[in-house]
């Protein structure tokens, strides 16, 4: 009995390694075939983060027209002898972004679509987005009263941020006295703008600079660092815009602005402390693209939510501009006016069709507002 049982056991070896064997090379086959999805499903993601950050991080490129719609577009710019730079885009494509003109006349330099223009006002609607950031982050409410950050100026307990926002404030200043203090500390810019403002007796709608510098002091205030570092950190790093800066005569990417003669394009430098008086206002210069990216952020949840666009862009019963951007029936239009520059964008209210305008030329007598509007129509109506 013993024997066979020792014989019984002796057979069943060579079934049991066969088992512990296959065991293990299952096991091996796992781990290879799991190494090689590994494999696959981190080339997959860097191709993915490649392709998401792709339009981020390459140089602008010239889209030339695309459809009849965009030719036509292209056609009228070219009748009315424009400079400066065009960007159209419709549901949600680019169908045209080129540029026109001189850069830099006397050196023979053309304008190209990386090239930065001032954009004048359209600046004040991202103050007020800086605004909106700084009430996200718990550091200020839109009720809140100027009060609280400038007290010395009259009737400050009863204008709230909103108001301000809306230039619905009854504040004024006369900007020529600051213009006057000829320098680019925006520290004594600030402090002379407190000293100088009033309050007119009506606190209805009325267009006045003097609300965003304010507003420029407020989030100084609010952060404790300057407005330009606080740009940058908030909006131009986020945002990827590699294409913004502020005025610098030493930028070379920046465009000189002409004015129009008998004799051509002239050109009439203007000095630092013109735009440094913009503080909050009207002293960044953006390429047509980055300002295209810019909007387009205001639409991604990442940078603002739908409840907070509403809030923001909230225009009172009546009145029809906003956190630097005129609510209109169907669209929303900004514009900017800046030392010859004229910056001009239409854009449709779920931010898929637009028109954004950037010249460096002043060549017609209203500016190119008008026929930015219907450019926008033709893009918008398809006709």
């Amino acid at each position: 009995m013993p024997r066979r049982l020792h014989q019984k056991r002796k057979n069943h070896r060579p079934k049991i390694g066969l088992f512990i064997l296959i065991i293990i090379l299952l096991t091996i086959s796992g781990i290879y075939i799991e190494h090689i999805r590994n494999q696959h499903s981190a080339v997959e993601k860097a191709a993915s983060a490649k392709l998401t950050h792709s339009p981020d991080t390459t140089a602008a490129q010239i889209v030339e027209p695309k459809d009849a719609v965009s030719a036509r577009i292209e056609q009228a710019l070219v009748e009315k002898n424009f400079s400066g730079t065009i960007l159209i885009f419709r549901h949600g494509q680019i169908i045209l972004n080129k540029a026109y003109g001189w850069k830099n006349q006397a050196k023979r330099i053309q304008n190209t679509v990386d090239t930065q223009y001032c954009i004048g006002s359209v600046q004040k609607g991202q103050t007020a987005y800086l605004i909106m950031q700084a009430v996200k982050a718990g550091k200020l409410r839109l009720n809140e009263k100027l009060s609280t950050f400038f007290p010395q100026i009259p009737n400050s307990k009863n204008i709230s941020i909103k108001d301000m926002l809306n230039m619905s404030s009854g504040l004024r200043i006369d900007e020529k006295r600051i213009g006057a203090l000829k320098t680019t500390d925006t520290k004594e810019i600030l402090n002379e703008t407190i000293r100088q403002t009033t309050v007119a007796q009506d606190a209805g709608y009325s267009y006045q600079p003097v609300n965003y510098v304010l507003l420029a002091g407020i989030l100084e205030k609010l952060y404790q660092t300057d407005y330009n570092t606080l740009f940058d950190k908030i909006i131009k790093v986020p945002m990827k815009l590699n294409e913004t800066s502020f005025y610098s005569e030493k930028n070379t990417n920046q465009t000189l602005s002409y004015s129009l003669s008998a004799a051509g394009p002239i050109y009439t430098p203007t000095a630092a402390s013109s735009y440094a008086d913009e503080l909050g206002t009207g002293n960044v210069f953006m390429s047509a693209k980055d300002l295209y990216t810019y909007l387009q952020a205001l639409f991604n949840d990442q940078f603002l939510t739908n409840p907070e666009r509403t809030k923001l862009w909230y225009a009172y019963p009546g009145e029809k501009y906003a956190s630097g951007l005129y609510n209109m029936t169907n669209s929303y239009h900004t514009r900017g006016v800046k030392a010859r520059f004229e910056t001009v964008a239409d854009f449709s209210k779920d931010g898929q069709d637009g028109v954004l305008l950037l010249s460096n030329v002043w060549n017609q007598p209203k500016g190119y507002n008008n026929l930015a509007g219907q450019l926008y129509k033709i893009v918008a109506t398809n006709t």
